[in-house]
């Protein structure tokens, strides 16, 4: 780094190396450097490497605080967390004597290894801690407590009394007596093993280091502690030891502005300049209360924000690109961020991966599990995850195998990596599960393991690869951590983003985690705080951006730190919000030529063979928008999953869908198939029954339970079984039945095979005074349209007669292909059942074309089937391009609508 590169903004990591470079000069080759993440290491040695000149140097070595703990303690390995979760749940069953349903139990055995986790990185007394509740209720004993821990834990037995019964405290007793044999059984089992999990591994360290069994390195002669904030105990004990034992210089990154003062962002970093000495001058921290060109802009949605990151760099770029940064306080924008970066960007350096979750082979995968899901398969959970390694290893093989496969492009190179990784977790689960499926028996099903894989890939990344000290900088907030920029656009800073909500997740009670030095909310808000404040302290400018929406979990409110700066801040910050104006300057969506590839990217392995495939969904994405069909369908750009604590209206429908499922599955099995008038009518009363069926569809589709949900489906389940008693009694021919069948279309004047397929939600018979008739019932929890005044409304581009399209695809596959359940001599009608409105007196199922209810499908096939042949003729005719729709209320609610307005 030259001079001229730091007149502006010095960096924190620069003044540490500088210090270094005086005490060590040029042979670090007995100087490890400890920082809280890998990144800034890089960074360090570039400054290490300038205030050398030409000269040499023997670099030191770079570790993180984790790594310094795992080399103490040579001999435990860290255990696998999912191992250690099916361990408590064995525990728990074992200490309690309960036979819990593993699915039931799996989420609080994640808990309760937090909480273990967390007893143990901060050093608590788990044998006081997790007494009996009656015996710590007596408090005979508060020598080993402070004045504050004591009225804590007073604080709390006030509120909670044994005495008083209920279900809940009940159970929550049960659980809570055997938490401290599970806790001290569990680092038993994992120690005979020579494992631990990280808060255990990390307090053996510091027993070992109290005991003098562990002695740090002797070709280590200083550790040097780089830019930690908040420390739990057994990271105060560890440095404790390296500055009683001379090896230790620490190197505190602050603010004058917030130190002294009572600030949370630096609630801890008072008690660690007093515990242990900053080897920097306080002279080099007065920074933040300097003016600078701080600027916050209100947005009305998420994708808006990441547009203003184009036109911002354009004109904030620094020279040295890599002084520039990208914050995202919601990570889940760094799919658009990557599509609207400008010309003037050459090299970027990404910290967040690309997430698993969105890959193709997690699709594989989940297909595979749904299909088992619905054919109730009979194989074992070790077969399931046996026969899922294979087919992600074959398919793996033909992916790079395939014809025009190349390690240059991106694409090709993070789908391979991703097949990687998702055999490298199936694999891994199978050694888990060799050990633990014969303890847990029939308790692990299905369900969970689904959960289980969707957990651990929803944790997984692929990296991008690259070099961290060169080019832009886009990263998450924990990245920032030791790093100095000079420009620094912040995007999502909302309140609930930044800080994140506050998740009261454990079952150790508020008021005793206060007592005995646990994480508290209050604590976790004061660590974002520190980071918020210490990435503005040497900016030069700063934006802030913020959604002032208040739709989904948006609060439409700008962070708190942000009100803050607002009221204390001495200098003017600026304030704007991006106008209608800004918008239509970038709001130009382009039509997209079709690929060359076209038929590749539309091609998917079905029935274990690889074919041109289109489900009804993508054909009314088509209809809706040709440039969504693109980004979803050719470049399968997926779209971002919604928060798992936020219930979606996608989500209500299906877990209603598989409620409904399970009620006429249940009818097909112990009824003969036979739907029974005063069955269903019985059935449309009896609340119980009902909900026990809703349990089982929420478990099934893997969604906590929610009792408001819950009341809605049970309601809409009551309509639909009140008004399937009307009909008589009628047959149940199949439910989420796979239809399937093929066109044939040209592209690039070469004949190919599409192959059109979908699930129906429920096919039956019913008796009508004309005879019986086969339905092709679709249910819909939402919408009302169920007429159209021609056919050809049906394929209408920017059209709204998407469902009336998908029910008669599906009688056009039944009427061509046939089954074996249904007499072809019979009519086909399609059917739409708007469980929202079935509870009206006038409501009525069937479609209607021109004003006349379609009792038949086959008066309308030809109709169909020339209008469905145009319509796949126009996808696969290359000379037409993926325009984008011209309808704006499509449009708005479209979430690639980012990558559209550029």
């Amino acid at each position: 780094m030259s001079s001229k590169e730091i007149l502006i903004m010095t960096p924190f990591l620069y003044h540490v190396a500088e210090d270094l470079r005086k005490k060590v000069g040029d042979d670090f080759s007995r100087t490890v450097i400890v920082f809280p993440n890998k990144r800034a290491g890089l960074f360090m040695n570039e400054y290490l490497l300038s205030l050398g000149g030409d000269k040499p140097l023997w670099a030191p070595r770079y570790i993180t605080i984790n790594e310094l703990f795992h080399s103490l303690v040579p001999d435990i390995k860290l255990n696998d967390s999912v191992d250690t979760t099916f361990r408590i749940v064995e525990l728990y069953q074992s200490l309690s004597g309960q036979q819990v349903a593993f699915d039931w139990f799996y989420g609080w055995a994640e808990r309760l290894l937090a909480d273990f986790d967390d007893v143990d990185k901060n050093m608590a007394d788990a044998d006081k801690l997790f007494r009996n509740i009656d015996e710590l209720k007596q408090f005979d004993d508060t020598s080993f407590l402070t004045e504050e821990q004591v009225r804590q834990l007073q604080r709390f037995f006030n509120d909670f009394d044994p005495k008083k019964k209920s279900d809940i405290r009940e159970r929550y007793q049960q659980l809570w007596n055997v938490l401290g044999p599970m806790y001290h059984a569990l680092n038993q089992q994992l120690s005979e093993r020579g494992m631990a999990y990280e808060g255990a591994l990390y307090r053996e360290v510091i027993r070992r280091l109290d005991s003098g069994e562990t002695q740090f390195s002797e070709a280590v002669d200083h550790y040097v502690i780089v830019g930690f904030n908040v420390l739990d105990k057994v990271e105060e004990s560890l440095f404790m030891h390296l500055k009683k034992a001379g090896k230790a210089w620490f190197y505190w990154d602050y603010d004058t502005y917030y130190i002294d003062k009572q600030h949370e962002a630096g609630l801890f970093l008072k008690d660690n300049l007093s515990r242990f000495k900053n080897e920097l001058p306080q002279d080099l921290f007065d920074n933040l209360s300097q003016k600078k060109d701080f600027e916050m802009i209100a947005a009305s949605t998420e994708a808006i924000q990441a547009q203003e990151v184009a036109p911002w760099l354009k004109e904030n770029l620094t020279k040295n690109p890599k002084f520039t940064a990208v914050v995202l306080c919601n990570e889940n924008i760094l799919q658009p961020i990557l599509h609207i970066l400008p010309e003037n960007i050459h090299e970027v350096n990404i910290t967040k991966g690309f997430p698993l979750a969105h890959t193709e082979v997690v699709t594989m995968v989940e297909h595979e599990l749904s299909r088992w899901e619905r054919e109730k398969t009979k194989l074992s959970i070790v077969e399931m995850i046996s026969r899922l390694s294979e087919k992600v290893e074959c398919e793996a093989r033909d992916y790079v195998n395939r014809e025009g496969f190349s390690n240059e492009k991106f694409v090709d190179v993070l789908q391979s990596e991703a097949y990687y990784q998702m055999f490298t977790i199936l694999n891994r689960f199978a050694l888990i599960l060799e050990e633990h499926v014969p303890l847990i028996g029939e308790g692990l099903t299905l369900v969970t393991l689904r959960r289980v894989i969707r957990q651990v890939v929803r944790q997984a990344s692929i990296p991008f690869h690259g070099e961290p000290a060169v080019g832009l900088q886009v990263m998450g907030v924990l990245e920032t951590r030791c790093l100095d920029f000079e420009r620094v656009i912040m995007l999502s800073v909302n309140d609930g983003v930044l800080p994140k909500k506050a998740n009261d997740n454990s079952f150790i009670p508020y008021l005793l985690r206060k007592a005995y030095g646990l994480t508290t909310p209050e604590r976790k808000t004061a660590v974002y705080a520190y980071y918020f404040y210490r990435l503005l302290q040497r900016a030069e400018k700063v934006t802030m951006t913020y959604n002032i929406s208040t739709d989904g979990m948006s609060t439409g409110e700008m962070s708190r730190f942000m009100t803050q700066l607002l009221v204390e801040w001495p200098h003017e910050v600026q304030h704007y919000t991006l106008t209608s104006k800004q918008q239509t300057v970038l709001n130009h969506p382009k039509e997209v030529e079709k690929p060359d590839t076209l038929i590749k990217d539309l091609t998917r392995k079905k029935d274990d063979e690889f074919v041109v495939s289109l489900s009804p969904s993508a054909l009314n994405v088509y209809m809706a928008c040709p440039l969504k069909f693109y980004y979803q369908q050719v470049k399968h750009i997926k779209e971002p999953d919604p928060d798992p604590d936020d219930i979606q209206a996608n989500t209500l429908g299906s877990i209603f869908h598989k409620a409904a499922e399970c009620i006429y599955l249940d009818i097909k099995e112990n009824h003969n198939g036979i739907a029974e008038p005063e069955y269903l009518s019985k059935l449309a009363k009896d609340s119980k029954a009902l909900r026990g069926f809703i349990e089982k569809a929420f478990k099934e589709e893997n969604t906590d339970f929610k009792i408001l949900e819950a009341r809605v489906i049970e309601m809409y389940l009551k309509s639909l079984l009140e008004h399937d008693s009307k009909l008589g009694a009628f047959t149940v021919l199949g439910l989420e039945k796979d239809v399937k069948r093929f066109f044939t279309t040209t592209c690039d004047g070469v004949e190919i095979k599409v192959r059109v397929g979908g699930n129906i939600d429920r096919l039956d018979m019913i008796r009508t005074v004309e005879g019986p008739v086969v339905r092709v019932v679709d249910y819909k929890t939402g919408g009302k349209e169920n007429s159209a005044g021609d056919l050809s409304e049906l394929f209408k581009r920017n059209g709204n007669k998407h469902y009336l399209f998908q029910t008669f695809l599906y009688c056009d596959i039944l009427h061509n292909v046939g089954d074996p359940d249904v007499d072809s001599a019979y009519p086909l009608v399609p059917i739409l059942f708007y469980v929202n409105h079935a509870a009206a007196s006038n409501f009525k199922a069937y479609l209607t074309v021109a004003k006349k209810e379609v009792k038949n499908f086959k008066d309308y096939v030809d109709d169909f089937e020339a209008q469905m042949q145009e319509l796949l003729n126009e996808i696969f005719d290359r000379t037409i391009p993926f325009a984008p729709t011209t309808e704006d209320k499509t449009c708005n609610s479209c979430p690639y609508r980012t990558l559209c307005y550029q």
